[in-house]
């Protein structure tokens, strides 16, 4: 009698060595003569147990590589958009040396999100038009600075390549009065 005893113990260890596991984290049970219903309720809790296990380990590995990119993401950087003129101060190796090099122009793009973000920026110089392509994340940028905040209706201003002189100029955006006598006629 004792012999049966183990027999029956080791029967839903087997049977749960041999279960079979999907690929995409679910579990069927296959019992080939179940003993009690209280077996199969013990069964399918240690392969539930099993998939839920596997689930959180996918998440958790997707949250180590937002983890890690989180670290080379920058937030120091103001809040600009395309038509608004800004100076990007880039850091510059040359020989030993480390200098500072402002490239003014006005913001003609924004692309991408994430560590992947990059913005466009085009000056003209000598009636020579020159775009420059930069990642916001860089860590050769050392400041963005907001000159002025340009009014347009676009999110890519590609069409300031065409003109030239007045014609590429933007409209400033101006914020309303606050405060005492906003939106008063002067006398």
């Amino acid at each position: 009698m004792p012999d049966e005893q183990k027999n029956v113990e080791e029967t839903p260890e087997e049977e749960k060595v041999e279960e079979p596991v999907e690929a995409a984290g679910e579990a069927e049970i296959v019992a080939e003569e179940p003993s009690t219903e209280a077996a199969e309720t013990v069964e399918e809790v240690k392969v539930e147990t099993v998939a839920v296990e596997k689930e959180a380990a996918v998440v958790t590995g997707a949250q180590k590589a937002l983890a890690y990119m989180a670290t080379f993401l920058r937030d120091d950087h103001p809040e600009f958009k395309a038509g608004d003129t800004i100076k990007v101060h880039l850091r510059i190796v040359e020989g030993g040396k480390e200098r500072v090099q402002v490239f003014e122009g006005i913001v003609i793009s924004l692309k991408h999100a994430g560590l992947d973000r990059t913005f466009t920026v085009r000056k003209v110089t000598d009636k020579i038009g020159v775009e420059r392509t930069f990642l916001y994340h860089s860590k050769k940028i050392d400041k963005i600075q907001l000159v002025r905040r340009g009014r347009v209706r676009r999110a890519k201003i590609y069409f300031l390549r065409k003109r030239v002189g007045k014609a590429a100029r933007i409209k400033e955006l101006r914020k309303p009065k606050v405060g005492k006598g906003a939106g008063r006629k002067a006398k």
